[in-house]
């Protein structure tokens, strides 16, 4: 923190330096370090600091004072005043990586209140968003709670709540810069480590460029709200069009093609999804279908009321749909992503429930205890074979590809449906 004084220290000086310096304690836990500096010489910072408060002079002070007698710093800081050669009462609050956090310039004659300067630090050390009201006693604001039809996010305007999940909620908005209709999905700010986590998966997915693939526009978190602007795709998730009565084998194998065809990219690039269901597989009018949010269930927990958990130490991602590996808490991968499609082909074509169970915890552990053959079994060819060896229970034995399983659904006639 970076305070600038004018020359001699004026009559309203003391009051600021010597409030300052008794509760530098408080600085101190928010991790703030106090540099005064005014355009006096040293000499005269010495006298003032040596005499006693009760002689009109400073006393001990618990930061130091720089000098700055050629006014270059003030001048840096935009706070220099030619004529006058003195500062005016500049305040900057800069983090350690360099980036002003906040900066506050006062006439000469006007004080600042440091109850005033230690709620805006203390309200960035939230890293949320501070009501004008805001103390520190207070929570900060939810932009999931505040963001409604007609509030503006960096360039977008929100039109509509499209729903609420595991890491936030995501909204229909109008890009006003290219003037089209984006999903913004708003990342909950549940840690910061999970949030960069989270933007950093987007980031490596935004270079996906597959008709299969939901398109990432943008990831940004510069307005204090971290979010994701992605291509809005209507029409209904996989798991809505599902009912009690099993899909076509034709219908079945147009599904699979598309979503082995824009894994099969993903893979290519170097990157697995690790929550493949059908809830995050979405189909158009025209019948295309996107796959959603890649890489999410891999850096953040969520929670059973959506239909994704974190049970036990790493373990990420939806309970009927996770692999055996993910099931015992070890990394998503391709292989895993193999296993989720096989479990999906398996529910489209027997409108049955792979792995049910009254707990999650039950159902982990018919995941790890999964017999391919069963499965296998309850369908006709070519969905068998590949769900024989989508479903191998060991990961370094489950070597077919997303590629062969395009190549294999080749064999089922294309249909319209």
């Amino acid at each position: 923190m970076l305070v600038f004084y004018p020359r001699d220290f004026s009559l309203v000086c003391p009051t600021e330096l010597t409030a300052l310096s008794e509760r530098l304690d408080e600085f101190a836990a928010q991790s703030a370090d106090v540099l005064g500096v005014s355009v006096d010489s040293i000499d005269s910072h010495e006298r003032w600091i040596m005499t006693p408060r009760s002689n009109g002079g400073l006393g001990r002070l618990g930061f130091p004072l720089a000098s700055d007698e050629d006014g270059a710093l003030s001048r840096l800081y935009g706070v220099y005043l030619e004529h006058q050669h003195v500062a005016l009462r500049g305040l900057f609050i800069i983090d350690p990586n360099g980036v002003l956090q906040y900066q506050s310039v006062h006439n000469i004659s006007v004080g600042r209140r440091t109850d005033g300067i230690m709620r805006i630090l203390s309200a960035l050390q939230t890293g949320g968003l501070c009501a004008e009201d805001w103390t520190p006693n207070m929570g900060t604001l939810d932009p999931i709670r505040e963001l409604g039809p007609g509030r503006m996010l960096s360039h977008y305007r929100i039109e509509e709540r499209l729903g609420t999940g595991a890491f936030g909620c995501v909204f229909r908005a109008r890009d006003i810069a290219l003037d089209r209709i984006v999903a913004v999905k708003v990342i909950r700010p549940v840690s910061p480590s999970t949030v960069t986590a989270v933007l950093n998966e987007a980031r490596a997915a935004a270079c996906l460029v597959h008709h299969n693939i939901c398109t990432v526009f943008a990831v940004d978190d510069s307005e204090g709200i971290p979010f994701i602007a992605m291509e809005y795709i209507p029409g209904p998730t996989l798991d809505e069009m599902l009912d009690e009565a099993p899909l076509p084998a034709v219908q079945v194998a147009n599904i699979g093609r598309q979503i082995a065809a824009g894994m099969a990219e993903a893979h290519a690039a170097g990157i697995s999804h690790g929550d493949l269901k059908p809830a995050n597989i979405v189909m158009r009018d025209d019948g295309v279908l996107k796959i959603l949010d890649f890489g999410l269930a891999r850096v953040g927990q969520t929670s059973l009321d959506t239909g994704a958990t974190a049970i036990g130490q790493g373990i990420r991602g939806t309970p009927g749909y996770l692999s055996p590996e993910q099931a015992r808490g070890e990394p998503a991968s391709r292989h895993s992503d193999i296993f989720s499609l096989g479990v999906i082909l398996y529910e489209l074509l027997t409108a049955s429930t792979a792995f049910s169970g009254e707990s999650v915890a039950e159902r982990l552990e018919k995941v790890r205890a999964v017999d391919p053959a069963r499965f296998a079994d309850a369908v006709a060819e070519p969905f068998a074979t590949l769900i024989r060896g989508a479903m191998i229970p060991v990961p370094r034995e489950r070597i077919l590809t997303m590629r062969e399983i395009v190549d294999s659904l080749q064999t089922v006639p294309r249909a319209a449906f």
